[in-house]
Order: C-alpha cells, then sequence, then structure tokens
C-alpha cells in the first residue's frame, strides 16, 4: 500500500507528516510502515535527523533492479521504531532526480505489491517532475497546504490535476483555516480534508514521536493519530488507479 505527500507550495511539512502518519498509523492494521522520501528538488530527512542518505533511495532502487520479488527495506533504510523505516533520499536535486527518472513507475509498482505501508514524500510532485507514477501507484495521494490564503488558492488546480492520475485525492491544511472542512472540500473539489495546527517545532516533534515520550502526549500528536486513522480508511478502501489497468503488480520489471 502507498500513501503519497506531496505539496504545492513553501514548505508546509510534507516531510514532517509523513513521519507522524507512519508513527501514528493504526496498530490494528498489522502492517510495517516505512517512509519513502522521493522529492527530485532534494531531500532532507538525512541531514535534519541526521541519518545520512547511504544506504538510502539511491542504494534502495538499485536493490530493486537486482532483486526479484523482495523488498528488502531493512538493508537501506535506518529502523526508527520497531516495523517502521526510514528511507532517505539524495539531498541534491541533481542526484534526486537521476534516480528517479524512469525508474519511478517500476519502483512505484513494487511498493504497491508489497505488505508494508509505504508513506511516500514526494516534494511538489508535478506534472515536470518524473515521480508522477508514485501518485499513479498510491492507495492515496494527499496534497499538503498551509492555511494562509495565497497557498489555498494554489491547491484546487493541482487537486484536479492529481485526480487525472490517481485513485483518491485529499488535502490536509496545515494552521488555522479561515473557512469550515465543508467548504474547503467544495472549494478543493475533494470530499477528503483534513485539517491541523501548524507548529515552528514540527520537524522536532516529528522526529520524537517516532518512538513513545514527550511527544506523544502533544496535541499535535492526538491530531496525527486521528487524521492517521482517516487517511488510513481512505487508503484501505481504494485501489491504485495503476493496478486497475494492469494486469497484474507482480508483472512489473526494471528494464
Amino acid at each position: 500500500m502507498i500513501v503519497t505527500l506531496s505539496s504545492v507550495r513553501g514548505a508546509p511539512g510534507v516531510t514532517s507528516w509523513c513521519l507522524l502518519l507512519a508513527a501514528a498509523w493504526p496498530e490494528d492494521l498489522g502492517r510495517e510502515r516505512a517512509v519513502l522520501e522521493a522529492d527530485v528538488d532534494g531531500g532532507v530527512l538525512g541531514a535534519r535527523y541526521g541519518l545520512g542518505v547511504e544506504p538510502g533511495v539511491v542504494s534502495f532502487i538499485a536493490s530493486l533492479r537486482r532483486s526479484g520479488d523482495a523488498v528488502a527495506v531493512g538493508e537501506h533504510g535506518r529502523m526508527a521504531a520497531p516495523g517502521l523505516w526510514l528511507v532517505p533520499g539524495p539531498e541534491s536535486a541533481e542526484q534526486a532526480g537521476s534516480v528517479w527518472s524512469g525508474t519511478a513507475g517500476q519502483v512505484a509498482a513494487r511498493l504497491a505489491g508489497d505488505d508494508r505501508v509505504w508513506l511516500v514524500d514526494g516534494g511538489r510532485l508535478s506534472q515536470t517532475k518524473p515521480t508522477i507514477p508514485l501518485a499513479e501507484w498510491s492507495n492515496l495521494t494527499v496534497v499538503v497546504s498551509r492555511s494562509a490564503s495565497e497557498d489555498l488558492l494554489q491547491v484546487p488546480r493541482r487537486v484536479a490535476w492529481l485526480q487525472q492520475h490517481a485513485s483518491a485525492v485529499g488535502v490536509l491544511v496545515v494552521g488555522k483555516a479561515p473557512y469550515g472542512s465543508r467548504e474547503l472540500a467544495e472549494f478543493f473539489g475533494t470530499a477528503s480534508v483534513w485539517t491541523a495546527a501548524d507548529s515552528d517545532a514540527l520537524p522536532d516533534l516529528a522526529g520524537q514521536a517516532l518512538t513513545p515520550g514527550r511527544a506523544r502526549r502533544s496535541p499535535l500528536w492526538r491530531s496525527a493519530v486521528e487524521i492517521s486513522a482517516e487517511i488510513a480508511g481512505a487508503a484501505v478502501a481504494s485501489a491504485p488507479a495503476a493496478a486497475v489497468s494492469s494486469s497484474t503488480v507482480g508483472e512489473r520489471r526494471f528494464a
């Protein structure tokens, strides 16, 4: 299963929310979670949390070329907590763009057939990026936006574009929204809308929330638990658009 998070402009916290959703994912689903950084403008996961980037996305994609059906996340990711993996991407846009160019479709197809839940940080996913197939193979694609009017105005067009590629699209608004969820849903063109408080400490809290502690007693964590449960439900109820048109996920292989 794949849930892809992306943004339209600014830095609304896509990476942080990938971590929060992975940490707060409903335990009753019984799945391991993995956060995969696929931001072709360059990743921040390795530097921000002191993980480094090797091994990471580059070696992970290379391993998928060599292996059969196995998705060996343990060899290329960092175990942040039992059953929770982080796979950091390259820090430079040049290397990130190179590693994802021509491979995103095959990688996404393999992950869609994996037993884990993959929370993908898609960065500013748009029609100019080579990572579009990640949305096509996602059970749910979420656009993360800040609540300022100039940010919200950018969302409807991006949602409409993503709906041409993804089976289900939602929006997560970070900050105090000027409208209610029903009005936002009508404006965005999708019924799946979530709102969460903003915080300057979001990156730190997201990292700390990966393991039990004070961060998991915060209002932000409680919000993440609620949102994660709803996102999980929406993802489980949706099949990837690409899978519908593909006879067998396992038939997808690297050239």
